[in-house]
């Protein structure tokens, strides 16, 4: 084979090729060691190994080159080669000694194979394992969070335990849940969990007229703010990049607590690390912000039944898009909203009775709008009657999901009255916040606190005992321990009734009347 032919080859090796004499002179190479390291041909000849390797490798290359001449074995080592620049490429080197005929060592040659591409795989494997990592170590945050948030009786006490859940986790530095203060105008500061040497304070110190913090922005509109890198993110002034990081704090994310329509407050959490807050991560943490804000809907909505008083809120309404306003305005009728029944994916059951109107009428208008899915006639008599529609989006559905519970509901010629109950401590402006932001024609009318005697088990049962006959509460109490409502049943109405003494029939009469009565007595507020 001719050298021009050797040459050919050795040049479309993908990898590096040299050979040194044994005086440690570069006298072959290919095409790729000039193309990597930047000399021409008449620059690397006659380099040493020592003019290709940085300082931190030689001790471990030139080992490999006395192992090469003095036996004859392959040798091979990783190390960095040095470019005409000074840029550190790693490589992994081979190289095996060279003879004559008389076994006299002429030298060695050997290969380099770029390892860029590998270690940057490496590197990518290793970020997704370590996010991989953090991600199960979230969710199972998220889990304890969660079995926390179940014994949780107030809403201070959920705040602080997400709060202390997340710090205690060691993945995060710092942890803090904030609301809107009315005095303050501005989030402050409810529950804290760590240390992050006041940073949350300088950040609230910054805000002016042309810079909102992150807190505000999230709780203006309801979108979470990630900052991956505080030392280069342009959001935050300079002072404020500054003075994060010589806290040791370099990234946060900030998630609204919500629940349905209502943002209950914010949840900002500070970590040591930078990209703390990776896509999935991120979406973790929205997600704990809607189990958050679900959780204090349901500690608002525990203190409004288990509340010695309660307060009342008058609403009067003649917004277009409410349900009740719209089918009284095109009907001419009077619609009294009798009750709801909440059903999956966010609808309800609306019972309307009707006046001065069908609820045939009412039926045909109803079909027309676009928050109505079905609509039945219960009953109808001369020009009124009872219908039910099913809603996907309504005021009185709002009210629900925000945690108040409607008492009344009453709409007649376009206009809407309607009366709320909230706790005593509800944030009443967080309340009419969510209202207005989809009906902004509501005007709260008025307000005024309301003593509700709470009512024991043993008067639950003694009020229900009395409204019932002593044959239906003796068929009714039969009925029960024979397992008549157990399932499957132990005991059919026909073997109760032949046990009395009875007819089937009057059993029937008498259960249905009772089960009438406790339904009237469960579902009905009689307070007046």
């Amino acid at each position: 084979m001719d050298e021009r032919t050797v040459r050919a080859v050795l040049d479309a090796l993908p990898d590096v090729f040299y050979a040194f004499d044994d005086d440690g002179s570069l006298v072959q190479w290919n095409d790729r060691l000039t193309a990597l390291t930047g000399y021409d041909d008449s620059e690397i000849e006659g380099m040493t190994p020592e003019d290709f390797i940085p300082e931190e490798d030689q001790e471990t290359i030139f080992a490999a080159i006395d192992a090469v001449l003095a036996d004859n074995q392959t040798e091979t080592r990783q190390s960095a080669l040095l470019t005409k620049d000074g840029k550190k490429i790693p490589f992994e080197f081979n190289a095996r000694r060279v003879t004559d005929g008389d076994g006299t060592v002429r030298g060695f040659v050997g290969t380099g194979r770029n390892l860029s591409k590998r270690r940057e795989r490496e590197r990518e494997l290793r970020r997704q394992r370590d996010e991989l990592e953090t991600f199960n170590r979230i969710n199972e945050l998220v889990r304890e969070v969660i079995h926390a948030l179940v014994s949780a009786a107030v809403r201070e006490e959920v705040e602080q335990t997400v709060c202390d859940q997340l710090v205690d986790s060691d993945l995060y530095r710092f942890a803090w849940v904030g609301d809107y203060d009315v005095v303050e105008n501005a989030i402050v500061p409810r529950a804290t969990a760590g240390d992050d040497e006041g940073y949350h304070e300088v950040v609230s110190e910054q805000v002016n007229d042309e810079w909102e913090r992150p807190a505000e922005t999230v709780y203006r509109t309801g979108e979470s703010v990630v900052v991956r890198d505080i030392s280069e993110e342009p959001a935050l002034t300079a002072e404020l990049r500054n003075e994060g990081t010589e806290r040791g704090i370099h990234s946060g994310i900030t998630v609204p607590l919500s629940h349905g329509p209502t943002t209950y407050g914010v949840l900002v959490v500070y970590a040591n690390r930078t990209d703390a807050f990776s896509e999935r991560e991120a979406d973790g943490f929205k997600a704990l912000g809607k189990l958050v804000g679900f959780a204090i809907n349901a500690t608002e909505s525990k203190k409004l039944l288990t509340a010695g008083s309660i307060v009342e809120l008058e609403f009067d309404v003649a917004d277009e898009d409410a349900v009740l306003v719209s089918l009284s305005r095109q009907t001419g009728g009077v619609l009294v909203l009798e009750g709801t029944v909440p059903l999956s994916g966010g609808k309800f059951l609306y019972y309307l009775r009707t006046e001065g109107v069908t609820p045939e009428q009412v039926t045909d208008v109803a079909e027309t709008l676009s928050a109505v899915d079905e609509s039945r006639v219960v009953s109808s008599h001369s020009d009124a009657g009872l219908l039910v529609l099913t809603v996907s989006d309504s005021l009185v559905n709002l009210v629900v999901e925000i945690g108040a519970k409607v008492r009344t509901a009453r709409a007649e010629h376009g206009q809407k009255h309607l009366v709320v109950e909230v706790s005593p401590d509800a944030d009443i402006r967080t309340l009419l916040d969510s209202v207005r932001s989809s009906h902004p024609d509501v005007e709260l009318s008025a307000k005024r606190e309301v003593d509700r005697p709470v009512e024991t088990r043993s008067d639950f049962r003694q009020s229900f005992a009395s409204d019932l006959t002593s044959r239906q509460r003796a068929a009714f109490r039969a009925a029960y321990l024979a397992g008549y409502y157990d399932w499957p049943r132990k005991s059919t109405a026909e073997d109760i009734a032949d046990t009395m003494g009875i007819a089937p029939a009057t059993l029937h009469q008498h259960l249905r009347k009772a089960e009438g009565k406790l339904a009237s007595t469960f579902f009905t507020d009689n307070r007046e």
